[in-house]
């Protein structure tokens, strides 16, 4: 194991349009971090909401930050790269938060093991009645990924991830994040590290029938693309049992409210 001393750039990335209700807490979950070597980015996509007035308002904390149309949020993302000169590289958008002051300050210490190009953890999810539940990572494989999914809003990537593999695709809306996670963990079998911490928090703002069924339409084109025929199947069977699982509340909720 080789150690480094040094304390690396970490260039964190907001992409966001329209965001003025939830950016506020992201942009001090981030500026109120301990780590001192933080480049911190924003890339809006043209907002006409406030949320302009919102980044003003924090622009000496803030490295770099445009507002120009985009094409979503992998749009917002890929940008971020482009502009960022970190050693480790991290997304945070709008609506999502670190969940302590120490996250950063906690991650780099990993990264000073020079064999490990990705860390990831824990993160806390609130829902629209502000219950909260903790969805936990686990060492996953890329035989795993087949099943489960590291949460991106938990995942630090060593930059140079990005000049091998590529940025997100635009081939996906939904589920580019997941694409990138299988080639690095396809490249780099051995050296994603998993934090058994809560690194992030987000707030579910639900997500519909006909968004889910997109999304797993999109992660079984990256399986298709990524695993033999046996695997991909297996990958089938769990994007059924999801959607189902997903569904079938929602439809006895609508059958009860009809009869109601």
């Amino acid at each position: 194991m080789v150690v480094s001393s040094k304390k690396p750039l970490v260039s964190i990335v907001t992409s966001c349009m329209n965001s003025a209700g939830v950016l506020e807490g992201t942009i001090l979950s981030v500026i109120n971090q301990k780590y001192p070597n933080i480049e911190y980015i924003i890339i809006d996509g043209n907002s006409t909401d406030g949320t302009l007035d919102i980044i003003k308002k924090y622009e000496n904390k803030i490295a770099k930050w445009v507002s120009e149309p985009d094409s979503g949020v992998y749009d917002g993302m890929n940008k971020g790269i482009a502009r960022s000169t970190g050693n480790i590289l991290y997304f945070l958008n709008a609506g999502d938060y670190l969940y302590n002051d120490e996250i950063v300050d906690k991650v780099v210490e990993k990264f000073l093991d020079e064999s490990v190009v990705a860390v990831y953890g824990n993160v806390e999810v609130i829902n629209d009645f502000r219950k909260k539940r903790i969805v936990r990572g686990c060492r996953v494989t890329s035989y795993k990924l087949l099943f489960r999914h590291i949460c991106h809003q938990t995942l630090f990537v060593r930059g140079h991830l990005f000049d091998e593999i590529g940025s997100f695709s635009y081939s996906f809306k939904l589920a580019a994040d997941h694409e990138f996670i299988i080639k690095a963990i396809k490249k780099y079998p051995d050296n994603f590290l998993y934090m058994d911490e809560i690194l992030a928090k987000y707030r579910d703002g639900g997500m519909s029938c006909k968004m889910m069924d997109r999304m797993k339409l999109e992660e079984l084109r990256i399986l298709s693309d990524n695993y033999n025929v046996l695997q991909f199947l297996a990958g089938v069977l769990v994007c059924i049992v999801v959607v189902m699982k997903y569904k079938v509340p929602q439809l006895l909720k609508m059958k009860s409210a009809r009869f109601e």
